[in-house]
């Protein structure tokens, strides 16, 4: 009997632990070999929670068998930091919720198979979803959203600006309709009044209606519940006042659903505006033979003509022709730069005069200025650490205004027996209390801030950098290409070798190294080529084995005698065949950003691969601290929890270790996708830190006034100083201001 009771629990808890257990299919890139198989299994199964892992090299997938508890975001993180990327897209959801229940919504998608991250912008009413196409959809997502009661809809990308003018119309003609009938509500009495105010309360009010219904459907209580109760008490209550013969609030009620549509189509109209800052516009192109095309429906090989004050189309190489080309929109310059054959064209930039004729290289959905304004509105959704207890105050704020509401009315009705004016003072808590203060301050604190960098120059790829670049002290700057220019010259040689250097000249032609470009052209022929990143080039050239680099690296591979000295060395079948040092120059503006971050009392070092003298020349012009011959994860050691600017292949590694990476926008691509932000050039440092000083002191003053606001309106409409109150009407104005003032303030 025992026996079996053992065996009926053992059975009930192996059943219970399959309950628990979720499966996820992932597709893995980056996967060449058996040994990449077993790092990505290593990675996967050292996540707490995962039962079993099959990676199939064949198709590139890996099966996870984990427990419920785990989140797919964990599993994502582990197979990238091993070096290998999972598969994933991305979507963006309108869902039409208040400010302070998108948290709500965000934790709703986050429990969800197949999401991966949620990043949510209450300012905008969007949810940016990065989600395992293996399992789900961004449909699919939306459904489910709709499902659990939520109006949610798939927005098309760069399509944010066109929802929220949406919204913006459609408030102001539900505001248009209550300010025509106000004046006549106001100037009637009785049922002529009762019919007058049934298009604002139903009509104008209806949103705060639907918007009510849908949190109780939801269990679930926000700033519709609040408008919606408020105006219905009143309006309700003098239809039975009405045929009681007593006094009637209809023009009240009227009044207080005006006065809010006044401040939310305001608001309204604040977020349209400052989304719209940032989009892609609709340009026009021309063809070679007379075409005009949408721009986005060039591709590669495309050649295209630009006049004057036309907008150039696509990205690009300058075909034929010259001109001034206005670039300031992307790049933050004021002045106008001379285009001439070979050179770099970039969309959205405006032919100031001349005439181009344009070879397209990109096509208009991989452009520069695409990729940046959906990069900006990544951005938007930052969330910073202070917007979760944010986020947990707004979920009980207003169950806490209705229960204030409920015992203002008890308190009023033992003080004074009288019902309506107890119930106009209970009324008047539920229309002046704002939780939509709140749920703004935040977002349109960055997202003011994000649009306001982006017209300096400054793309912010990843809002939450804003809130960390206070926490760092330390900042470690690469030097070739960020400090310096890159442009290296020989200043001395000495060859030990008969035309090592001119073996060596041959070899650097294949490198893409700044330092390559230092070394004269040769026409000896490379038989072979090889680069250790970091370190230095090999190859044959003319039947001999050549080595180009760094000392250190030059002596493990070569017969070096002592005493001999240089930036680089050059080896010829395993013996010194010249010695080079290297001279480079600062870029305009590094020592006086430098100087202005040791004021703040910033400590700065520089960390470069490079072992040349020029690099403790710098550090001793600069005052700064030098680590010179540094690999990769040298750097990135160096520079964790630090701000890094780097601008090359080498830094991206860096950049990613950093509490805050910056990239340098001349630099490569991988380094301006490794960056939290991307920066013109070393000057505009100073400018990043101010940032992120304003970007928190903004958020704290809207969160102070959001507050300050609610703790002060409460006593006022309260009664608490009674005779000083405010009546209902004037509570919902004040209230409807509350958010709009939040939005004006996060823009100046």
């Amino acid at each position: 009997m025992e026996d079996r009771t053992e065996n009926k629990e053992t059975e009930n808890k192996e059943s219970e632990d399959k309950k628990v257990e979720k499966e996820a299919k992932l597709r893995i890139g980056g996967m060449h070999c058996a040994s990449c198989v077993n790092t990505v299994s290593h990675a996967l199964k050292n996540v707490r929670g995962v039962e079993d892992v099959d990676v199939n090299l064949a198709t590139s997938s890996a099966k996870v068998i984990m427990s419920s508890d785990v989140r797919l975001k964990d599993v994502v993180r582990a197979v990238k930091k091993a070096g290998y990327d999972v598969i994933t897209s991305r979507g963006t959801i309108r869902v039409n919720v208040l400010p302070e229940d998108m948290s709500k919504v965000r934790a709703l998608v986050e429990s969800m198979d197949g999401v991966v991250q949620v990043l949510d912008n209450p300012g905008l009413g969007t949810l940016n979803v990065e989600f395992n196409p293996e399992e789900t959809s961004i449909q699919g997502i939306t459904q489910a959203l709709s499902l659990s009661g939520y109006r949610a809809t798939v927005m098309e990308s760069g399509k944010e600006e066109d929802v929220l003018k949406k919204d913006f119309r459609e408030r102001l003609i539900r505001l248009l309709v209550g300010v025509a009938v106000l004046p006549a509500v106001l100037l009637t009495h009785g049922v002529v009044q009762l019919v007058l105010s049934i298009p604002v309360q139903f009509y104008s009010g209806l949103t705060f209606h639907k918007g009510f219904l849908r949190a109780l459907e939801n269990k679930n209580a926000n700033m519709d519940t609040l408008v919606s109760l408020s105006s219905n008490i009143l309006w309700f209550s003098s239809v039975y006042f009405l045929f009681m013969g007593k006094q009637t609030f209809f023009d009240v009620a009227s009044m207080l659903i005006t006065f809010v549509l006044v401040g939310k189509t305001l608001e309204a109209y604040l977020k349209y505006r400052i989304s719209s800052q940032v989009k892609v516009p609709e340009i026009k192109a021309v063809a070679k033979d007379g075409r005009t095309v949408n721009a986005r429906e060039l591709k590669e090989g495309d050649i295209v003509v630009v006049k004057s004050g036309e907008t150039i189309p696509a990205d690009g190489v300058l075909e034929d022709g010259k001109g001034v080309v206005d670039e300031s929109l992307m790049t933050g310059e004021s002045e106008p730069v001379f285009k001439v054959k070979g050179d770099r064209l970039i969309a959205g930039s405006i032919l100031v005069s001349g005439y181009l004729e344009e070879y397209v290289t990109t096509p208009f959905e991989r452009s520069y200025i695409n990729t940046v304004v959906e990069t900006l509105r990544e951005a938007y959704n930052a969330k910073v650490s202070i917007q979760r207890t944010v986020d947990k105050v707004s979920s009980w704020f207003t169950p806490f205004i209705l229960l204030i509401s409920g015992i203002t009315f008890g308190i009023w009705f033992r003080l004074t027996g009288d019902v309506v004016a107890s119930m106009l003072f209970a009324v008047s808590v539920l229309a002046a209390a704002c939780p939509c203060a709140l749920g703004l301050a935040t977002p349109m604190a960055i997202l003011a801030k994000v649009n306001r960098a982006m017209r300096r120059g400054i793309i912010i790829r990843n809002g939450s950098a804003l809130e960390e670049l206070n926490k760092v002290r330390v900042i470690v700057l690469d030097k070739t290409g960020t400090l310096t220019t890159g442009n290296y010259k020989i200043s001395y040689f000495k060859e030990y070798v008969p035309n090592a250097m001119e073996m060596a000249s041959a070899l650097e032609g294949r490198s893409s190294h700044p330092i390559a470009k230092a070394f004269p052209k040769s026409s000896m022929r490379v038989e072979s080529f090889d680069e250790f990143v970091g370190n230095g080039i090999y190859g044959r050239v003319g039947g001999h084995d050549v080595i180009v680099g760094k000392p250190s690296f030059v002596r493990q591979n070569c017969d070096v005698v002592e005493g001999v000295e240089g930036d680089l060395f050059v080896c010829v079948d395993g013996k010194i065949g010249a010695t080079v040092s290297l001279k480079e120059e600062l870029r305009d503006g590094a020592v006086e950003s430098i100087e202005a971050l040791k004021r703040r009392g910033f400590k700065i070092v520089i960390a470069t691969g490079d072992s040349s003298k020029s690099a403790d020349e710098i550090g001793k012009l600069l005052g700064v601290e030098v680590h010179k011959s540094l690999s990769p994860e040298e750097k990135g050691d160096l520079a964790r929890d630090a701000l890094f600017v780097g601008d090359g292949v080498n830094d991206a590694y860096a950049m990613r270790e950093a509490k805050v990476g910056v990239a340098v926008s001349t630099g490569s691509d991988i380094a301006k996708s490794a960056g939290d932000l991307v920066i013109r050039d070393i000057s505009q440092l100073p400018d990043v830190i101010k940032l992120g000083k304003s970007t928190e002191g903004k958020v704290k003053q809207n969160l102070g006034w959001a507050f300050g606001y609610n703790a002060a309106m409460l006593p006022l409409a309260s009664g608490v100083l009674y005779p000083i109150w405010l009546s209902p009407e004037y509570s919902a104005l004040a209230m409807s201001f509350s958010s709009v003032i939040v939005s004006l303030w996060s823009l100046i």
